[in-house]
C-alpha cells in the first residue's frame, strides 16, 4: 500500500511541473497530456467505483463527462486519494471487473501502479522535462512486476511489450519503461 501512495506522489510530482503549454502536446500514449492525466484520473476513479462494489458499466456511466476541470491537479489528488482508500479496504483476493477479465485486486494493484508510473514518464516526455523516475518507485515497482510480468502483458495493454535488446546494465527504469513498451 506504500508503493500505491508513493506512486501518485510521483504521478502528482509530474502533472504539477507540466508547463502551461504542454497540455496539447502528443504523449508516447498517442493521446494529447491533457487526455492521458484525465485517463488516469479516470482510471483512479474506476478502480474506486469498482473495490466498492459498484459495477463495470455503471462506473464507467458516472466517467463520462470532463474529470479534471479547472483544476487538474486537484483531480489528480482526490483521485489517487480515493483509489488508495478503496484498494485498502479491498481484501486482496477480491475479484475486480477488469475490461479483460476479472482479476484479483491485488493483481488490479499492479495494473495501476504500472499506469501511474509509466504514463508519469509518457508526460515527462511529452513536455520535455527530465525523464527522471523517482528511484526508490521504480525499484519497488519494478520488484512488484517482474513476477507478473508475462501475466500482465497477456492482457495486451502495453504495446509492443519488451524490446528484448536491453543491454544488461541498463538502469531499473530503462528496464521498467521497456517491459511496457516504453524505449527510453
Amino acid at each position: 500500500m506504500e508503493l500505491i501512495d508513493a506512486a501518485s506522489l510521483e504521478f502528482e510530482r509530474v502533472v504539477r511541473q507540466l508547463p502551461a503549454d504542454s497540455w496539447d502536446r502528443s504523449t508516447p500514449s498517442q493521446i494529447s497530456v491533457r487526455e492521458l492525466v484525465e485517463h488516469v484520473v479516470i482510471g483512479n476513479r474506476f478502480t474506486a467505483l469498482l473495490l466498492a462494489g459498484v459495477g463495470r458499466d455503471e462506473a464507467q456511466a458516472e466517467l463520462t463527462s470532463d474529470q479534471l476541470g479547472h483544476d487538474p491537479v486537484a483531480a489528480v489528488v482526490e483521485s489517487a486519494r480515493r483509489q488508495a482508500q478503496a484498494f485498502a479496504a479491498a481484501p486482496p483476493e477480491q475479484p475486480v471487473a477488469h475490461p479483460n477479465g476479472d482479476i484479483p485486486a491485488e493483481a488490479f494493484l499492479r495494473f495501476r501502479l504500472v499506469d501511474l508510473v509509466v504514463h508519469a514518464w509518457d508526460l515527462l516526455r511529452a513536455a520535455d522535462l527530465d525523464e527522471t523516475l523517482d528511484p526508490s518507485v521504480v525499484v519497488g515497482l519494478a520488484s512488484l512486476v517482474e513476477p507478473h510480468l508475462d501475466d500482465m502483458l497477456a492482457f495486451g495493454a502495453y504495446g509492443e511489450g519488451p524490446s528484448g535488446t536491453l543491454p544488461r546494465q541498463a538502469s531499473r527504469q530503462t528496464q521498467l519503461l521497456d517491459w511496457f513498451g516504453r524505449r527510453a
